[in-house]
């Protein structure tokens, strides 16, 4: 019955007929005849035939395994990878055409297929041919995600510390693929190979002859930096006699100024700067060398050290509350916990940048804090194994019914991998019916970070921004790669009036492209592209970059040249030099005159326009007194402290029902209000929310009434529209049902 099947089938789809003749014939043909003949064929129209090729990929002999993994590959299914990855421990003679078809885009962040391929390369790889390690660490860069990529580089850097040559040769070889032309040692090999014969040699040249054009370019671009210099240096020196003004009001200050003698010339002429630029528009300014080094912090937030917000509350060191995910909590420090040590060093009446200073230094270095909590009788002391700290851009809920809720608060580094990330490891007993990406708050960040997050959703080559400019031609930003998230899955993008740059470009391509629905307020209309300037004059102090991270970290030397004993970066100019516009051509920048007056608003519409609701004036007053007597937040404390599982339930999700609190009639009598008892539940809940985060180790995703879908109408539009698109009804789960 099942040939009698199959035979009909093939009648019905020639293609499925075509298929079984190749498969047949793939172990009377070359690898290269297996890929060519693969790639010219037609996937059957009909869905079953991927099924039917998953259950009897792995019963194929080697040959026929590569050509079926090679078309299931070119069809975008990725599920062949580890059959493929097999084909490198028991078919050498397949090895290289296996590998070509593992370097398709379709295996990209594929997790099966990446684990198989770094266990090949751990285990068997490593007694293989140099050659082959090579190709298959290529293979794993093109595929991987950050971490893979790295890895990959790091075992063909370990290959050009070989004292075979051949290895040598093929490292060089794959490290000038992965982009690693800078790398004098690659350079040497380069050479040493390209001083032979055969195709290797004249790859070799291609390679370096491609360094020694990206050489020629930024000489080229060095050459005209310093005719735009010498440029400046001409214009300044004519331009002497105005600069007179500004030398005699700095003298007027400092000799004629009630408060000059506070003011440094250094300062003075800060503030000049600043004033210029900032009557240029209100995104270009002077960043101090302070300034200058706190934005780098922001865009690339890590250190070296516990893991914690902290303040001085009452005179005393406190943690505010541990990260997570950071040693500090791993040791057992709470929120609340004071820190009246460190290393035998008393912090009391001790600046806060002091203490934190002391607490920070080279991961891997142990630190002694003694710490005093409530409720213990003597401080007792908690040694902490610094490390590397990564204070996280993006936190993330999973909502009832498959909702993902990722809470991006910027731009920073690697924020698109980890949206992936998070989207990739969803629980696998849930299905996955949409995503909500929250950028309300989000001032931007990096461009390159808003075309990954497009690059994520969008298809290939789909145009995200342009920048254009005074000078030269414009600057168009596309997305590289396939989509790497389901294009039928609903994504949500939530926005307000403080979402800014980066968030307005991610938020406006995807709601042109009809890739997303956008929901909330007008965004705030930062449209401009800002270049940081260096300034010869005040250059930064110079360090030891012992890590390679591009940043002056604390236990790195440096030269002291103001001996105040901290490492001081030189200013910086922030200059607007170009504006974004949107893929349909409008510009999110809000045009002004010379007098700061809107001319043209700028900023993104939501697709749906839901406004946050305000309070009256009357009811923030009292809120304001209830809290600044923190009412809620000592109930909310005590709540957590008599029972920790009821607080954590009630702040997942309370159902409105303020009789659900311990204790609620006497606590709401106390308070001697006028507010209704819903209000009051709403703020006692709010913060819960916030005092449960050490019970639960995880702080909850958003913040206040933003994030929790019990309270924000923003959120509870977009869980109402994935289900739509997904044609369920949100009235299924109780928690909705009880809510909207």
């Amino acid at each position: 019955m099942t040939f009698l099947l199959f035979a009909a089938l093939l009648l019905q789809d020639p293609s499925r007929a075509a298929l079984e003749s190749l498969l047949e014939k793939a172990p009377q043909l070359s690898p290269a005849e297996i890929l060519v003949s693969a790639d010219h064929f037609l996937p059957p129209e009909d869905p079953d035939w991927v099924l039917q090729s998953e259950e009897r990929l792995p019963t194929l002999p080697a040959h026929s395994k590569l050509l079926l993994g090679r078309v299931l590959a070119r069809a975008d299914f990725p599920f062949a990878g580890p059959s493929l990855v097999a084909l490198l421990v028991d078919q050498p003679d397949l090895s290289q055409a296996a590998l070509a078809t593992l370097a398709l885009d379709t295996f990209r962040n594929h997790e099966q297929t990446l684990m198989a391929l770094g266990e090949w390369i751990a285990g068997p790889g490593s007694q293989a041919s140099s050659s082959l390690r090579a190709e298959a660490a290529w293979a794993l860069f093109q595929i991987g995600d950050g971490v893979r990529r790295r890895a990959a580089q790091r075992i063909l850097r370990d290959g050009l510390l070989s004292d075979d040559a051949e290895i040598r040769r093929h490292s060089s070889l794959g490290l000038a693929r992965t982009g690693n032309l800078d790398d004098p040692q690659v350079l040497v090999e380069l050479e040493s190979v390209a001083a032979g014969l055969g195709a290797e040699a004249a790859l070799a040249r291609s390679w370096i002859e491609t360094y020694q054009q990206q050489q020629r370019f930024r000489r080229k671009l060095a050459a005209l930096d310093r005719v735009l210099e010498q440029k400046l240096k001409e214009d300044g020196a004519a331009n002497a006699g105005d600069l007179a003004v500004l030398e005699e009001v700095i003298r007027h200050v400092q000799m004629r100024h009630m408060e000059g003698e506070r003011f440094s010339r250094e300062k003075l002429v800060a503030a000049a700067a600043d004033g210029l630029l900032a009557s240029l528009d209100p995104h270009s300014d002077f960043l101090s060398g302070e300034d200058f080094g706190e934005f780098i912090f922001d865009m690339n937030p890590e250190y070296g050290g516990i893991g914690a917000y902290v303040n001085v509350v009452d005179g005393i060191f406190t943690i505010t509350r541990p990260i997570y995910s950071g040693p500090a909590y791993e040791a057992g420090l709470l929120t609340g916990d004071k820190i009246v040590e460190v290393d035998g060093w008393s912090t009391l009446d001790q600046p806060m940048d002091e203490t934190i200073r002391r607490l920070k230094g080279k991961p891997g270095t142990e630190v002694t804090a003694l710490v005093h909590r409530r409720g213990w009788t003597d401080p007792r002391p908690i040694p902490i194994t610094r490390r590397k700290i990564e204070i996280p851009s993006l936190f993330t809920e999973v909502f009832p019914g498959g909702i993902l809720y990722l809470d991006l608060t910027s731009f920073s580094a690697d924020c698109a991998e980890d949206i992936l990330n998070e989207i990739d490891s969803f629980p696998e007993e849930s299905a996955l019916n949409g995503v909500v990406l929250d950028l309300r708050g989000n001032p931007g960040g990096y461009l390159s970070e808003a075309v990954g997050v497009c690059d994520l959703f969008l298809p290939k080559d789909q145009l995200v921004v342009t920048t254009r400019s005074r000078t030269g031609r414009p600057d168009r930003y596309q997305t590289k790669d396939s989509t790497s998230v389901d294009p039928g899955l609903p994504v949500m993008v939530l926005v307000d009036r403080f979402s800014a740059s980066a968030s307005e470009i991610v938020s406006g391509a995807l709601s042109i492209h009809e890739r997303a629905l956008v929901i909330g307020e007008r965004t705030h209309g930062k449209g401009s592209v800002q270049n940081l300037l260096r300034l010869e004059s005040l250059s930064d102090e110079s360090w030891r970059d012992g890590n390679r991270n591009g940043k002056p970290d604390p236990w790195e030397e440096f030269s002291d040249l103001n001996n105040n004993g901290e490492f001081d970066f030189g200013p910086r100019v922030k200059l607007t030099m170009a504006y974004y516009f949107l893929p349909d051509g409008s510009t999110i920048h809000t045009q002004r005159d010379l007098d700061g007056r809107i001319v043209e608003k700028g900023g993104v519409q939501p697709d749906i326009e839901v406004p946050f609701p305000e309070l009256a004036i009357p009811t923030l007053r009292e809120l304001d007194r209830l809290a600044s007597e923190e009412m809620f937040l000592n109930y909310a404390k005590d709540l957590l402290e008599s029972d920790p599982n009821i607080s954590i339930q009630l702040a997942e999700f309370d159902g409105g029902d303020f009789q659900a609190y311990p204790g609620w009639a006497d606590f709401y009598s106390s308070l001697e209000t006028t507010l209704p008892q819903e209000e009051v539940r709403r703020w006692v809940r709010r913060r819960l929310r916030a005092v449960v985060a050490d019970a639960r180790g995880q702080v909850f995703a958003g913040s206040g009434f933003f994030g929790d879908y019990a309270e924000d109408p923003q959120l509870q539009v977009a869980i109402q529209k994935i289900f739509e698109q997904r044609g369920l009804t949100s009235d299924q789960i109780p928690e909705y049902s009880a809510i909207f």
